[in-house]
């Protein structure tokens, strides 16, 4: 095992999650096509949004922990490397599992580009959405890191350089965003940069990946002008010093949707917080579903008294 000081996830510990998660994936009929599934547990059903093939990892404390009392759902979702996909598509993915599951209405999670998709399915059906929780995003992606990243987008969309872009040099792009920190920050757990290589190394043509599946959404993502629409309970989590999601533009979204139903900042150390920092982050979810449950079922006692 690579020796890592007491801040971070040994090596162990998160490929015994990433085992444990991909043994729980069964193909499940979804539209057309048979989609890898994780539904566990019973009770109101929690989805979580999947971001990309091998990344969902993010997830995988959370499932653990609140299978115990909710049923959880995730689904892999279907990366393409000849067509570009978007918010409309994925969206519509999303919808087609909750259709296909016959649940007319649940919470809903996402993290990061799966929240982008989540904010576009809850615009698109609210009635689907009991509550939405929004884990390092904010409600636009018009952020300042390198110029150079967005002149690699911009040559990505219009030049065809996937077939000549090296995949280690685009995996190192990204991940370099991923583990950006804030060097003061020494305490906080964190997955080492060489593990969350490996599951970016486990994304075949990943070019294409990122040219056909990613970019579509993240380059043009800007819901600001319909924040009013999001009135269903939404729980927001970032860290302090995300550069994909800065810290002051999900502090606007919080102060800006109509019904936020709580803004936490975490001393995150890298983006996959969610995962690193489950002990924090997880209770946090607990308490904003426990009281959702209870409104729901003081409602629902209240109408039939009334009945």
């Amino acid at each position: 095992m690579t020796a890592y000081n007491n801040s971070w996830i040994d090596d162990s510990t998160f490929h015994s999650d990433v085992h444990q998660l991909e043994s729980l994936w069964q193909r499940v009929p979804i539209g057309p096509v048979d989609l890898p599934l994780i539904d566990l547990g019973k009770g109101a059903p929690l989805v979580f949004v999947p971001i990309l093939e091998h990344l969902e990892f993010v997830y995988a404390r959370q499932i653990q922990a609140l299978k115990e009392s909710r049923r959880v759902i995730l689904y892999r979702r279907q990366e393409t490397r000849t067509q570009p996909i978007g918010l409309q598509e994925r969206a519509e993915e999303l919808r087609q599992v909750l259709d296909s599951l016959q649940l007319e209405q649940v919470d809903l999670l996402g993290h990061g580009d799966a929240a982008m998709v989540l904010f576009e399915f809850a615009l698109r059906y609210p009635q689907r959405c009991r509550s939405l929780t929004i884990i390092a995003q904010a409600a636009d992606y018009q952020i300042a890191p390198h110029p150079f990243i967005w002149l690699l987008h911009e040559l990505l969309l219009r030049l065809p350089v996937e077939y000549v872009l090296p995949a280690s040099f685009l995996r190192r792009t990204v991940i370099n965003y991923i583990t950006a920190c804030n060097p003061d920050n020494t305490t906080a757990p964190a997955l080492p940069r060489s593990l969350i290589n490996e599951q970016f190394c486990k994304i075949a043509e990943w070019p294409l990946v990122y040219k056909r599946s990613v970019l579509p959404i993240i380059h043009s993502f800007d819901i600001r002008q319909h924040i009013d629409e999001l009135t269903m309970p939404i729980l927001l989590i970032n860290r302090a010093d995300d550069v994909l999601s800065p810290e002051a533009k999900t502090s606007w979204l919080a102060k800006h949707l109509p019904s936020c139903a709580g803004y936490h900042v975490i001393a995150g150390k890298e983006r996959f917080f969610m995962y690193s920092q489950a002990e924090q982050v997880t209770p946090l979810i607990e308490a904003f579903l426990y009281t959702l449950n209870i409104q729901h079922n003081t409602v629902r006692q209240s109408a039939i008294q009334e009945s």
